[in-house]
C-alpha cells in the first residue's frame, strides 16, 4: 500500500519556458531547415552530375569500341598496303612504274 500512496504523491511541474529558450529552439528549428534544403541541393547537383559522368563513360565507350573495330581493320596486311600506296606514295616493289618525261 505504500507504493500507491507514493504514486499518488508524485507531481509533474511544468514551469514556462523562458524567452531565450524559446528563441534558441526556433533558431535551431531555422538552422535544421536551412541545412536539409541545402543538403537536398547538393544531392540534386550530384545526382546531375553523376548523370552527365555516366553519359560520358558511355560515349567514351562507345568510341574505345569504334576505335578497336578500326584497328582491328588497319592492322590487317591489305589495310597496310592500302596507307602505304594512298598515304605514303609506296608501291609494291615488283611493280614497274612509268613515269613520261619532262
Amino acid at each position: 500500500m505504500t507504493t500507491q500512496k507514493t504514486a499518488s504523491r508524485i507531481r509533474f511541474v511544468y514551469k514556462r519556458s523562458s524567452r531565450l529558450t524559446k528563441i534558441a529552439v526556433c533558431a535551431a528549428a531555422a538552422l535544421s531547415a536551412v541545412a536539409l534544403l541545402y543538403l537536398h541541393s547538393a544531392t540534386l547537383d550530384a545526382r546531375a552530375e553523376a548523370e552527365e559522368l555516366r553519359k560520358q563513360a558511355q560515349q567514351a565507350q562507345q568510341q574505345n569500341t569504334e576505335l578497336e573495330n578500326k584497328i582491328d581493320i588497319l592492322g590487317s596486311a591489305e589495310s597496310a598496303e592500302q596507307i602505304a600506296r594512298d598515304e605514303l606514295g609506296m608501291v609494291d616493289p615488283d611493280t614497274i612504274i612509268i613515269q613520261p618525261e619532262n
